[in-house]
């Protein structure tokens, strides 16, 4: 009975399927912005550092013991030495196009930069709590200045920033959740509309409620297999297509990757809205049309 109804209704159908489709879309969509969310805060985070420059003396066995100390603080989240070769060599690929800048460097005997430490954490606590450590009588012959001061200002902005934006992903992602649902819910319930005497009919001929709640149980579990499948494949042509154009985008955020590293999660997560919507929006929608 449920598949010669589905059958029966047509465009009805069709429109059931696409509707259903939307909230699997939407919640697929969610799941991939919310994985480029946390890579755009997570560069946003290492970006928010701070730096720690040596005194020309200091060796660089002082400067990775340093380095190990800082390392052992909660929640660092990196730690990354920059001998003066490398000082030198990134400051030139900076400014080669800068002649000035090149020609006073040019002129200064040796190598006037220093080593120095970019250090990177997960709150702005954990930076503050590094420069504190260093600002200790234990590393004043080693350390000659530390720019947390300076960026002190910024680096609040920034994790103030990212923590904001995920807190208006998760209400972004309930709201439209809600607003998924509803329509859902709305459209089937239309559908069961249309045949409310027909319904009445089958309760006066002596069909059990279950009877006639299987029809539609079939129904919404065809639709959300139907509406799961396109989904699937929708989803799939946009993260390929996508992919690239990210990736260019976000260096080392790669949408198809990541789309295929999280295969199981996403066809459980299509199919199971798929089927849950359909099948339960039939069996509520039904329940008021059956005391008859």
């Amino acid at each position: 009975m449920g598949w010669q109804n589905l059958a029966r209704d047509g465009g009805i159908a069709v429109a059931n399927v696409f509707i259903i489709m939307i909230p699997i879309l939407l919640t697929s969509a969610l799941f991939s912005l919310n994985a480029a969310g946390d890579f755009l805060v997570k560069e946003l985070r290492q970006k928010a550092d701070i730096s720690i420059y040596f005194n020309e003396s200091v060796s660089e066995d002082d400067i990775l013991r340093v380095k190990d100390k800082i390392s052992q603080i909660p929640a660092i989240g990196k730690v990354e030495y920059i001998s003066k070769d490398m000082a030198l060599a990134d400051f030139r690929a900076r400014y080669e196009n800068n002649p000035i800048v090149m020609e006073s460097l040019d002129e200064v005997v040796g190598n006037p930069l220093p080593a120095l430490l970019h250090v990177g954490a997960d709150s702005p606590d954990q930076l503050e709590e590094t420069a504190l450590l260093l600002e200790q009588d234990d590393y004043s012959d080693l350390i000659y200045e530390i720019n947390y001061n300076e960026r002190k200002e910024d680096i609040q902005k920034v994790f103030a920033f990212t923590k904001n934006a995920q807190k208006i992903g998760l209400w972004l992602f309930a709201i439209l959740a809600l607003i998924s649902v509803m329509v859902t819910f709305n459209t089937v319930r239309m559908a069961i509309l249309s045949r409310k005497r027909e319904i009445g009919i089958q309760r006066l001929v002596g069909a059990s409620r279950w009877f006639i709640r299987g029809q539609f149980l079939v129904e919404g579990l065809i639709f959300g297999l139907l509406a799961g499948s396109l989904s699937f494949f929708a989803a799939s042509a946009v993260c390929w297509w996508a992919g690239p154009v990210m990736a260019g985008a976000l260096s080392g955020m790669d949408l198809w990757d990541h789309f295929i590293a999280n295969l199981p999660v996403i066809l459980a997560m299509q199919f199971g809205i798929g089927i849950g919507l359909g099948a339960f929006s039939s069996l509520i929608a039904v329940s008021r049309h059956l005391k008859v």
